[in-house]
C-alpha cells in the first residue's frame, strides 16, 4: 500500500474516532447521573424503632420527631422517596411547633432533596427558601451550609426540560456559582476539611464549564485536602477531575503523570475501598480516551472508547436490574398493603354488624325488663359508686402517705451519707440533691393539701421552696420579695419544672450572690396573662451569666435549667442588671 493511501485511511479513521468521542461525550453529559441506593439497613431500622418506642413511652415529642426523621433518612438512602417524604412530614409537624431550630432547617433541606428527585419545582424551591430563612434566623453555620446546598441544587436542574416548559426555569450557572462561593467562605471558617474538599470540586467544575483556568487551582486544593486527610478513594477521584481540567487547558505533560499515578493508587487500594465499579471505570477510561485522542494516538483512543461504551452498557444493565428489583419490591409491598387494608375493612364491617345486632337485642331486653329492672339497676349502681368513692379516697390517702414516706426516706439516706463525707464538693452535690428532693416533697404536699386535683397553687408552692432553700443555706435573714398571682394554678408537670428551676436559681444565689454581701436581696415574680406565663428571678449579687450555649462542660444546675425550659418549650435568658436576672416565658 502506498504512503498516500495509508495517510488517507488514517485520516478517515481519525475523523471517525473524533465523531465517536464527541457523540460519547454528549451522551454522558445529557444523561443524568444515576443515584446509588442502599438496601434498608436492619441496625439503623432497629435504632429508629428504639428511639420512637422510647419517645412514645416518655411522651417526648422532640425525640419522637427525631425518630421519624431517622426513618425518613433510611428510606431516602434506599431510594424510596415517597415513604421518606411521609416520615419527614411527620417529623415536620412536631418541629414546626417548636419554632426555628437546626433540626427544622435540616428537615427543609431533606424535603428539598426529595422534591428534587420527584421533579417538583415549586415544592423544592419553597423548602429550599424555608431552609435558608430558618438558618439565617438562628445564625447556625451548619444549617447555613445545608441551606446553601439546597438553594444551589435548585439552580443546577433544567426544570424547563430543554425549553419545553416555559413556566419553569432552566439551569442558572451564575446562581450555582454564587451559592458555592457563599458556602466556600463559610466552610473555610467553620467547616471540616472533607466538606471544604467537596465545595472545591464543585467550584472547579463550574469554572471548568466556563473555560476558566482557575478550575485547576480548585482541583489542586481539593486533591491536597484528600492527601492530607489520607482518603485513598477521594484522592483518585480528585486526580481524575484534575486530569480532565489539564486536558481541557492543554497541559498534556501533567495529564500523563496523573494517569500513571492513578493506576498506581488504584492498585494499592484495599479490597473494601476499591473503586473498580462501573462509574470509576467509565471516568478512568474516558480520561485515557481523551488524552490519547488529543496527542493523536488514535488506536489507543479507539480502544479506550470501546472500553467506555462497554462500562456504560454494564452500568446501564446493572441500574436497570436494580430499578426493576426496586419496582418489584415496591409493587409487592403496595399489593400487600392493599390486601391488608381490604381485610381490615372487612373485619371492621363484620364488627359493626355484630355491634348493631347486639344493640338491637339489648334494646329489646331493656324494653321487656321495664322500669322495675331499671330502678333496681340504678339502686345497685348508686351503692357501688358509694363504695368505690370510699375505696378511692382510702387509696389516695394511702398513696399520699407512701410517697411522703419514700421522699423522707431518700432525704434521710442522703443526710446519712452527707454526715460521712469529708469532701466539700461532694457535700455540696448531696445538699443540692436534697433540695431537689425537697422540691418534689413540697409539690406533693401542696398538691394533696389543695382543693383542685391535678393542679398546683403556685403561690404557696414557690414560697415554700424559697423558705426551705434559705433555711438550708442559713440565709433566713435575706430580704425576699415575691409577686405571685394568688389565683395562679398550673398543671403538675409545669409546676415541677418551674420548682426545679427556681430551686437551682436560689441555690446559685446562696452560693455566689449572698456571701460577703452587706445587704443581700432576692426577688421572684410569676404571673399569667391569657395563656402566657412569665417567671422572673433576680438577685443583687455580683452577677452571673452561664456560658452560651450550654455545653457538656456546663454545671449540672445549668443543664437542669436548660432541660426543664426545653420541656416547657420556653424562651429564657440570663442578664446582668445590678445583679443576675433570669427571665422565662412559656405557654400554658
Amino acid at each position: 500500500m502506498s504512503k498516500i493511501g495509508l495517510s488517507i485511511q488514517m485520516n478517515h479513521f481519525a475523523k471517525a474516532l473524533i465523531i465517536l468521542v464527541m457523540v460519547s461525550s454528549v451522551g454522558s453529559i445529557a444523561q443524568s447521573p444515576n443515584a446509588h441506593f442502599l438496601p434498608l439497613q436492619p441496625h439503623k431500622v432497629q435504632w429508629a424503632n428504639a428511639v420512637i418506642k422510647n419517645a412514645l413511652q416518655t411522651k417526648d415529642t422532640i425525640q419522637l420527631a427525631e425518630g421519624w426523621y431517622l426513618y425518613g433518612k433510611i428510606y431516602q438512602a434506599a431510594g424510596d422517596n415517597l415513604t421518606a417524604k411521609r416520615y419527614f412530614m411527620r417529623s415536620l409537624r412536631f418541629q414546626e411547633k417548636r419554632g426555628d431550630s437546626f433540626e427544622l432547617s435540616r428537615l427543609y433541606y431533606r424535603l428539598t432533596e426529595i422534591e428534587r428527585m420527584l421533579f417538583h419545582y415549586k415544592d423544592a424551591y419553597r423548602y429550599a427558601q424555608l431552609a435558608l430563612q430558618v438558618a439565617e434566623r438562628i445564625n447556625s453555620n451548619k444549617a447555613l451550609a445545608l441551606a446553601y446546598s439546597s438553594v444551589q441544587s435548585i439552580h443546577e436542574i433544567d426544570w424547563s426540560e430543554g425549553g419545553k416548559n416555559q413556566k419553569y426555569p432552566s439551569i442558572n450557572h451564575d446562581s450555582v456559582l454564587y451559592y458555592l462561593r457563599k458556602k466556600e467562605r463559610l466552610l473555610l471558617k467553620y467547616g471540616n476539611p472533607m466538606d471544604i474538599q467537596v465545595v472545591m470540586i464543585n467550584l472547579g467544575g463550574e469554572l471548568q464549564r466556563k473555560n476558566d483556568p482557575k478550575a485547576i487551582n480548585y482541583y489542586q486544593k481539593a486533591l491536597a485536602i484528600c492527601v492530607k486527610e489520607q482518603k485513598p478513594s477521594e484522592i483518585i477521584i480528585a486526580k481524575l477531575q484534575l486530569g480532565q481540567a489539564y486536558l481541557q487547558f492543554k497541559q498534556l505533560d501533567k495529564v500523563k503523570i496523573l494517569i500513571q499515578e492513578i493506576e498506581k493508587d488504584a492498585a494499592k487500594l484495599p479490597a473494601n475501598l476499591h473503586l473498580l465499579d462501573k462509574t470509576f471505570q467509565i471516568n478512568q477510561n474516558a480520561i485515557y480516551r481523551d488524552y490519547y485522542a488529543t496527542i493523536g494516538d488514535w488506536q489507543k483512543a479507539f480502544d479506550y472508547t470501546q472500553r467506555v461504551h462497554a462500562a456504560e452498557r454494564q452500568k446501564f444493565l446493572a441500574d436497570r436490574e436494580g430499578a426493576i428489583s426496586r419496582l418489584s419490591i415496591e409493587y409487592e409491598t403496595e399489593k400487600k398493603e392493599v390486601e391488608l387494608k381490604a381485610k381490615q375493612r372487612e373485619l371492621q364491617l363484620s364488627q359493626q354488624s355484630q355491634q348493631n345486632q347486639q344493640r338491637f337485642v339489648g334494646i329489646l331486653a331493656v324494653l321487656l325488663i321495664g322500669a322495675l329492672t331499671a330502678s333496681i339497676a340504678f339502686y345497685r349502681i348508686s351503692v357501688k359508686n358509694q363504695r368505690l368513692s370510699a375505696s378511692n379516697a382510702l387509696l389516695v390517702h394511702e398513696q399520699n402517705h407512701r410517697v411522703k414516706n419514700n421522699l423522707q426516706l431518700v432525704s434521710s439516706l442522703l443526710n446519712l451519707q452527707l454526715n460521712r463525707l469529708t469532701d466539700d464538693a461532694s457535700k455540696n452535690i448531696l445538699e443540692e440533691t436534697q433540695l431537689r428532693i425537697e422540691v418534689m416533697s413540697t409539690l406533693q404536699r401542696t398538691l394533696y393539701s389543695g382543693q383542685t386535683l391535678g393542679e398546683v397553687q403556685m403561690h404557696d408552692f414557690l414560697n415554700e421552696i424559697i423558705k426551705v432553700g434559705l433555711q438550708t443555706f442559713g440565709y433566713e435573714h435575706v430580704q425576699t420579695q415575691t409577686h405571685i398571682d394568688s389565683s395562679l394554678h398550673l398543671p403538675i408537670d409545669h409546676a415541677m419544672r418551674i420548682g426545679l428551676i427556681v430551686n437551682e436559681l436560689l441555690t446559685n444565689a446562696c452560693k455566689y450572690a449572698f456571701p460577703d454581701h452587706p445587704n443581700p436581696q432576692w426577688t421572684l415574680s410569676c404571673h399569667q396573662a391569657n395563656r402566657l406565663c412569665t417567671l422572673q428571678v433576680a438577685d443583687n449579687g455580683p452577677g452571673f451569666i452561664p456560658p452560651q450555649p450550654i455545653t457538656r462542660k456546663s454545671s449540672f444546675g445549668m443543664k437542669l435549667i436548660q432541660l426543664q425550659a426545653e420541656q416547657l418549650y420556653a424562651n429564657y435568658s440570663f442578664e446582668i442588671n445590678k445583679g443576675s436576672l433570669f427571665q422565662m416565658t412559656f405557654k400554658v
